[in-house]
């Protein structure tokens, strides 16, 4: 009987533990375009592992506590300004609400659809917490 419960103990103790293997959520994200959001929207919950844009959508990695990061949401807020280049630059955070209270280290990975963001034929995303502009050519 202990060697039951024992395994049943190991096997609930590898399920509870999250791997360091990014998950894909597809489309759970949204775009939101709004300066007071922007302005209000907290970008030390996390840290972006990797962001690149493929076609129309901004592939993110995020890093943060948790769980296991079933229970984020994710928005892209963008400030609604736009910055008179060439191309033309957009301005954006990454809004995680995250109401886990555990202590692992989550990585997950998202596809966010960021043609709401189109102006002209291109242009720079500037993604606080990410060094480098992100080129968008449609």
């Amino acid at each position: 009987m202990n060697s039951v419960l024992s395994f049943c103990l190991m096997t609930f103790l590898l399920i509870s533990c999250s791997s360091d293997e990014p998950k894909k959520l597809a489309s759970h994200t949204t775009v939101v375009i709004s300066e007071s959001l922007y302005n209000q929207t907290k970008t030390d919950n996390y840290t972006i592992e990797e962001a690149v844009i493929v076609g129309d959508s901004l592939k993110v990695t995020l890093q943060s506590s948790g769980c296991d990061g079933s229970e984020w949401a994710v928005k892209l807020v963008d400030s609604g300004a736009i910055a008179e280049s060439y191309p033309v630059q957009r301005f954006a955070k990454i809004a995680l609400e995250n109401t886990e209270l555990c202590d692992a280290i989550v990585t997950k990975e998202y596809s966010i659809d960021i043609t709401p963001l189109r102006v002209e034929d291109q242009l720079y995303l500037n993604l606080e917490g990410w060094e480098t502009q992100l080129h968008y050519d449609f």
